[in-house]
């Protein structure tokens, strides 16, 4: 059902994207057929991935391209929307101060700004995307931290068949030339089978800092087999916080098993478990791979650190991962106790698009009250 209902959405947003456009058109012209072919080629590609997802029968060079192919139609969409939206506002003024022809002409003009606005768009979030992340410092204030700790955090590197070890490799030198205490990675750290997934992970084994690297699994981890998974990430010296703690530098550092562990009834999070051997004098960071995770918590900690959201990726789209989450990127106040800080991202998931939405390595830079 879910991959029926995207291909419809998929279509209907092409259609729009096609109706809206050059709208005042009479006639069978060149540019309206080609428009359409444009537009009906766009909507086949969206939805052969969206089946794709569940079927697996596109190579990686489709899989690129249909992911392309599938951004461009949500950019197209929206810059669309927005058109014609402002259009519609302005009709009764353009009405009474130009003629039939003249507002036709105007049109036409729009039109074709529109397209090479949301190509433009569409471009500059492909160079986004294909950059190695900055470092985004944030310092957060902890009660009860006695010594300023230095947390490097990367999530949601999705690994695979876009970003390979070269790329892990580039996020590894840049960390290191950080100096911090702790490296935490925040869930989706690739999306390949663990048969493929220790090559790729393996520059990971080399991350520097004073107490090591910590995980925790996000939920792509699971569709490709979470034991296996886990299994090659202890291989190279990562520790994985699945419902646990450790007590380094001052604090709790205390990790759950993703959401999605409840829909597939194992590897599920666990909040008691991960906080049991907790030291109740020290403030606690928790690794939750979803901020929504705050929804199911029945104790607060000091600090939740999250991924999942990319920060929505490509904007608008930020607005509905707004509404699942509640929370998409930067340091949030729960309430009087507790903090969230959601990553955006290292990597990025489906198109190698984003827009408004920058990759990070967060560089958390954590002070006592």
């Amino acid at each position: 059902m879910f991959y029926i209902v995207s291909s419809l959405i998929i279509i209907l947003m092409n259609f729009v994207g096609y109706k809206g456009l050059f709208a005042k058109t009479e006639g069978r012209s060149l540019h309206k057929f080609l428009l359409a072919v444009f537009f009906a080629t766009l909507a086949m590609g969206g939805v052969l991935l969206a089946f794709s997802l569940r079927f697996n029968f596109l190579s990686a060079q489709f899989r690129l391209a249909f992911s392309l192919m599938l951004a461009l139609s949500f950019i197209l969409f929206s810059f669309v929307l927005v058109s014609n939206l402002i259009v519609a506002l302005i009709r009764p003024v353009t009405k009474r101060v130009f003629s039939k022809n003249r507002r036709k002409f105007l049109r036409f003009y729009f039109d074709v700004t529109i397209l090479i606005l949301a190509f433009s768009y569409f471009f500059k979030g492909m160079y986004n995307a294909s950059h190695v992340p900055q470092v985004k410092p944030q310092k957060i204030k902890l009660k009860g931290l006695k010594e300023p700790l230095k947390i490097a955090m990367i999530t949601d590197v999705h690994l695979g068949d876009f970003l390979g070890v070269p790329f892990a490799k580039a996020l590894v030198e840049r960390i290191n030339s950080l100096n911090v205490d702790a490296v935490v990675i925040v869930g989706d750290i690739a999306d390949l089978s663990p048969k493929k997934l220790g090559e790729y992970i393996a520059p990971f084994g080399k991350f520097k800092s004073r107490y090591g690297t910590f995980y925790v699994p996000g939920n792509h981890e699971y569709y490709h087999g979470i034991k296996g998974t886990l299994d090659e990430i202890a291989k190279i010296g990562i520790k994985i916080l699945g419902n646990e703690s450790v007590q380094i530098g001052g604090i709790n550092l205390a990790g759950v098993y993703d959401l999605i562990g409840y829909r597939y009834k194992f590897y599920e999070p666990d909040l008691e478990a991960a906080l049991k051997n907790t030291d109740k004098n020290l403030p606690t960071v928790l690794l939750a791979h979803q901020p929504k995770f705050i929804r199911y918590m029945h104790k607060d900690v000091d600090l939740v650190l999250c991924g999942h959201t990319h920060g929505g990726q490509i904007f608008p789209f930020s607005l509905l991962v707004k509404l699942d989450q509640k929370y998409l990127a930067g340091l949030y106040q729960v309430n009087d106790k507790m903090q969230v800080y959601v990553s955006r991202g290292a990597g990025f998931w489906g198109p190698p698009v984003r827009v408004l939405a920058p990759s990070e390595i967060s560089l958390l830079e954590l002070k006592g009250e």
